[in-house]
């Protein structure tokens, strides 16, 4: 009897992994684009005056400055709406492209070497864990900094998931 307990057990234990490691994975690695951005687009305008390209580069901080306010969320809120309710929190971020803010936690790698850095949200076990696909930008963050991703979320698997993230300006940054 203790066998089949302890095989029930080790098999339990086995499909929980596997559950989460192929939660984990992501087919489309980075969705990078190369078009310039609108401030770079403006900046290379040779047909503008400094004057001119200043005011447009004022108007642009502006819209980003207001787009980000509307599409930032922290990381201990989204946290709390997945551990309030799963399927309203699903509707309102899952397969979504959005901004979250938090503290560093971790920097880490999974078991497929995939890096992640985790944010933390006030509760001892479960966080938002964003998969980064830059190394570079990993390797030059800290534990308790202060940072912004920008990702898809994958939803709940014990952490909210956030795939394919690129760390960003903190808003509070942007609006020096």
């Amino acid at each position: 009897m203790k066998k089949i307990l302890l095989h029930l057990a080790s098999t339990s234990v086995l499909i929980l992994f596997l559950f989460i490691a192929f939660g984990s994975m992501d087919e489309n690695k980075s969705e990078a684009s190369n078009q310039p951005s609108a401030s770079e687009k403006i900046q290379a305008d040779k047909s503008l005056n400094q004057a001119q390209k200043d005011s447009l580069l004022l108007i642009e901080r502006q819209k980003e400055i207001e787009t980000r306010e509307n599409q930032t969320v922290s990381a201990k809120s989204l946290y709390y709406s997945y551990q309030q309710n799963e399927v309203s929190a699903d509707n309102d971020f899952k397969n979504k492209w959005f901004y979250v803010e938090g503290i560093v936690d971790d920097i880490k790698k999974d078991f497929m070497d995939n890096i992640y850095v985790t944010l933390k949200t006030g509760e001892i076990i479960g966080s938002v864990q964003c998969f980064l696909d830059d190394a570079n930008v990993a390797s030059q963050l800290r534990k308790g900094q202060r940072i912004t991703v920008y990702g898809k979320c994958s939803g709940l698997m014990m952490n909210v998931l956030m795939k394919k993230c690129k760390v960003v300006k903190n808003l509070s940054d942007l609006k020096k």
